[in-house]
């Protein structure tokens, strides 16, 4: 909650300040202001990036600051279950159980095992897909790191705009202000919101992307290992060792370990069968 509380408290001090600034000028130039960075921003990374893109970050940047993520804890029992289930009663009731799973790449995964794949074909396939996963996420955050260079970049351009205004009208004073408040309010507004809006967006999504590659990261070891037939218990047992303190939010406060968590091993397929040696 107090993670919460302060930025929320911070973030309206800072406004509370900037308002000042902006009080000093008219509201014509501080639309002005803002129209030239957004508008110019916004039609360069459209120009960049496919409008399906701006759709997903928006819903990703949504769960974010929502505090929606994936429970790892009940992520793991849930893969304990499934352990259980294909050990004890087969493929065909867990080909039946994988149809109400929510997690779509659980999902796709155990029902790779139900339908008899063997265990590299399995791997291979999550692999690619966990590699689509990084890959349109990363795109996202290219698209958040291009607005954050692109609000500076474009609240110099109004500087510039401003002070050409104030070239062009050097023998009328009541002019001249107008245009240097132009040329600083561009400016201001532009690192304002690459600073204070875009790039702690950038953080909170790689926050998400570390957290939603460890459930990923779990789910590929969880279904490799339900695919041998390993036990249940133990596999519930090596995925929680796996991700250490990562279970415990505030890893950091109070009496909780201070132990960094563990990363996750390199995903590898099985060893294949040495061939016998000739002779």
């Amino acid at each position: 909650m107090l993670q919460k509380i302060l930025p929320a408290a911070g973030i309206v001090v800072f406004i509370l300040l900037s308002g000042t600034v902006s009080e000093l000028s008219s509201i014509v130039l501080n639309v002005k202001s803002n129209l030239i960075i957004l508008t110019g921003a916004f039609v360069c990374a459209l120009v960049s990036y496919p409008f399906r893109l701006f759709s997903n970050l928006f819903a990703n940047i949504r769960k974010a600051f929502s505090g929606e993520k994936i429970d790892l804890d009940a992520l793991i029992r849930q893969i304990e279950v499934l352990a259980a289930i294909r050990r004890r009663d087969g493929k065909l009731v867990l080909d039946q159980k994988s149809k109400k799973i929510d997690n779509s790449f659980l999902k796709m995964g155990i029902e790779m095992v139900a339908d008899g794949f063997d265990r590299y074909t399995i791997f291979k396939t999550l692999e690619r897909r966990y590699d689509n996963f990084l890959q349109a996420r990363q795109s996202q955050a290219d698209l958040i790191n291009t607005f954050i260079k692109l609000m500076p970049v474009f609240g110099f351009v109004g500087t510039i705009i401003g002070l050409i205004n104030v070239l062009s009208h050097m023998g009328a004073p009541e002019l001249i202000g107008k245009g240097v408040a132009t040329a600083l309010l561009t400016t201001f507004y532009g690192l304002l919101y690459a600073n204070i809006i875009f790039l702690p967006i950038a953080k909170k999504l790689a926050e998400k992307t570390k957290h939603d590659a460890m459930a990923v990261a779990l789910i590929i070891e969880g279904v490799l290992d339900i695919a041998d037939k390993t036990n249940a218990k133990a596999i519930g047992y090596r995925l929680r060792y796996c991700i250490g303190d990562y279970l415990q939010d505030d890893w950091t406060v109070g009496g909780k370990s201070r132990t960094q968590p563990i990363r996750l091993p390199r995903l590898h397929p099985h060893r294949e069968k040495q061939e016998p040696m000739a002779g």
